[in-house]
């Protein structure tokens, strides 16, 4: 401790138990790292009350005949409540109960009157960041239907329904800031600037009780004796069930299994060796009382001994999206253990589940894809990319001069940002229009995803490292799959676009097989179908919304890039660095993906094509790539690595 002493923070994950955090923090503050390397703020959300403990109070309190009328205005709590509540049979049990809901879910089937709930972009409102900031929030969009928000509901019981949200707003607040005759303007302001001045919470700085902490740690259960130790997780794209119902979400590839339209019981390759189980098994899945089954998926690096149980799935209500989806992991949960138990077996039932995954292999077989070095190798092999970058010797004939142009587009991608997140995968489909297909067509390996991220392993199937790297048309310059078109529905732009003429395009796909990043996506069905009103509300009327027998792959966002060349030359000016950014750029949280103009030489784009950790993608095979990669750098802790 004394060697690492005021340069590492101690951090436990959210779903550990209250002593393993208290822990945590005993740990810091024997490194000293209390308002150094880490503050304290009080939390936003603390209240007891809530949570498996007040859950288990109202199922008292029902019992006993207490309770004639139940509001709730949580997201589908019969659902996403410990299985040993069993709130299904309690909200039957009250004579009324009222549901305030967006969807038709288990929840709405347990109860006497359903009311229909606003959408968050429909309601005024406030909330909180981390640090206690307020942020005041106002509709976006006038309610599409019928129905009502949290707090109109609430004023309802408080005969104060004639207010309306806004009023009760303005008038909470007015009565926290001490009113006075300029405050409507000041709220206002609040409004335009969205945040609350004076709000943010001030720092704490607790004292550790240690006789408490090692207290604590000495009530924690004993890891049961046999078994197997499950760990319960909310899924990565539907979260506790409430996104199940997101048709994006669901066809989203996991980041790490690859696995679209459904959940798995995962295993460490270890274990499935000593069950005897393989992908796809199926399993009856044993724990305290309850049993559940579940497919199998081996996923390298997990540890033995153990299962991993992703929540929000299983769904039995909640439209043809949600329902039937996976399986319920819930069913095993319990609430003095949500996240962890013991001593579950697993039972082989003879019977196979199919996956519908994007990725089935996931070596590069010594390819030079997705390249990284650690800290220590890159001075002695940064050479190596220089065999993958520069003008290759090719047989065609002469280029373009891109370089004569004012604009010449391009992109970087740094594999050290990238974290496989998948918003880039989902804001290029909101962006672009494109259509989900469902889990037979994922399956058939028809997923219309103009961008996917490639995860590859290296290493062994126990300790394995791995390697991300988003992937999209490059737009060659020496493009081959505008050779082969014989139509000309694929051409090359001015400015170095691989361009996608829709009406030119007769479906021969020649294109996609001449295309070595395998990035082009065709419509083998008219996916879409007749839809509603407000579902052409979701179609961006910038994009051409495509129908069946159209090929189709990334355009660099074009929209965007003549939007802002509209408003340039509006304005009397070229397009700016900051005028434009691409939809996978603008929604990269760590800022992995950079798009720009080549052609100035002050871009971010342009400085790191010139980075020495640029590489090109298959670049043996001279299609000059306008996006460019940057080599992952890890630097791991040699005494955690």
């Amino acid at each position: 401790l004394a060697r690492a002493r005021g340069r590492s923070a101690v951090l436990c994950g959210p779903r550990q138990p209250a002593a393993v955090h208290a822990l945590a923090h005993a740990l810091d503050a024997a490194l000293g790292n209390a308002g150094a390397t880490q503050r304290y703020l009080r939390p936003v959300l603390n209240d007891p009350s809530t949570g498996p403990a007040g859950l288990a109070a109202l199922a008292a309190e029902v019992k006993a005949g207490k309770v004639d009328t139940v509001v709730v205005t949580a997201v589908n709590p019969v659902y996403s409540a410990p299985a040993d509540v069993d709130l299904e049979d309690l909200l039957e049990r009250v004579p009324e109960s009222i549901y305030l809901t967006l969807h038709e879910d288990e929840t709405a089937d347990a109860c006497s009157w359903l009311l229909g709930a606003s959408h968050p972009y429909e309601q005024w409102g406030d909330t909180r960041g981390p640090d206690g900031t307020v942020t005041l929030a106002q509709p976006l969009v006038s309610p599409l239907f019928e129905s009502m928000g949290e707090v109109d509901l609430l004023a309802a019981f408080l005969d104060q329904a004639d207010l309306g949200a806004r009023r009760q707003l303005q008038e909470l607040w007015r009565q926290r800031r001490g009113g006075g005759p300029a405050f409507d303007a000041e709220f206002e302001r609040w409004l335009a600037s969205g945040l609350v001045p004076g709000t943010a919470a001030p720092d704490e700085t607790p004292q550790v009780r240690w006789a408490a902490v090692a207290q604590a740690l000495r009530d924690l259960p004993p890891a049961g004796a046999g078994g197997l130790e499950v760990g319960f997780v909310p899924d990565y794209k539907a979260r506790d069930g409430r996104f199940a119902s997101n048709a994006w979400l669901q066809e989203l590839p996991h980041p790490v299994s690859k696995m679209t339209w459904d959940n798995a019981a995962y295993l460490s390759p270890a274990t499935a060796g000593k069950l005897q189980l393989v992908d796809g098994d199926l399993v009856e899945i044993q724990l305290a009382g309850r049993a559940v089954t579940a497919p199998v998926w081996i996923q390298p690096g997990h540890a033995d001994d153990a299962l991993t149980l992703p929540l929000g799935y299983g769904r039995r209500s909640g439209g043809p999206l949600a329902k039937g989806v996976g399986f319920d992991a819930g069913r095993l949960r319990q609430g003095h253990a949500p996240w962890f138990a013991a001593g579950a077996a697993l039972r082989k039932i003879g019977k196979r589940h199919p996956f519908a995954v994007t990725q089935t292999h996931s070596s590069m077989e010594g390819r030079p894809l997705a390249l990284d070095f650690t800290a220590a190798e890159w001075p002695r092999d940064k050479h190596e990319l220089e065999e993958q970058r520069g003008d290759p010797a090719s047989l065609m004939p002469p280029m373009h001069a891109y370089q004569e142009e004012q604009y010449r587009w391009g992109m970087a991608v740094d594999l050290s940002r990238c974290t496989g997140c998948s918003a880039c995968v989902i804001a290029c489909q909101s962006e672009n229009n494109i259509p989900v297909v469902g889990k037979d067509q994922v399956a058939r390996s028809r997923e219309m995803h103009w961008l996917r991220i490639d995860r590859y392993y290296q290493g062994t199937a126990a300790d394995p490292v791995v390697q991300l790297e988003p992937v999209a048309c490059v737009h060659c310059e020496l493009a081959p799959c505008e050779y082969v078109c014989p139509v000309n529905a694929t051409v090359h732009s001015d400015e170095g676009l691989n361009e996608m003429v829709y009406n030119r395009c007769v479906g021969t796909r020649y294109c996609s097989n001449n295309c070595p990043y395998k990035v082009r996506r065709f419509n083998f069905l008219d996916y879409r179908g007749a839809m509603a009103p407000t579902e052409k509300m979701l179609m961006n009327p910038e994009v051409t919304v495509r129908t069946r027998g159209v090929m189709e792959k990334c355009t660099y966002c074009v929209q965007r890039i003549e939007r802002a060349r509209i408003e340039a030359r509006v304005a009397g000016r070229r397009i700016r660095e900051q005028d434009l950014k691409t939809a996978c750029q603008q929604a990269c949280p760590a800022e992995a993906i950079v798009f720009g103009n080549l052609n100035d030489p002050q871009a971010r784009v342009t400085k790191l094509h010139l980075d020495e950790r640029r590489y090109d993608l298959l670049h043996d095979l001279g299609t000059r790539p306008r996006t460019a990669y940057l080599a992952r750098i890890r630097n791991p802790n040699p005494d955690l690595a």
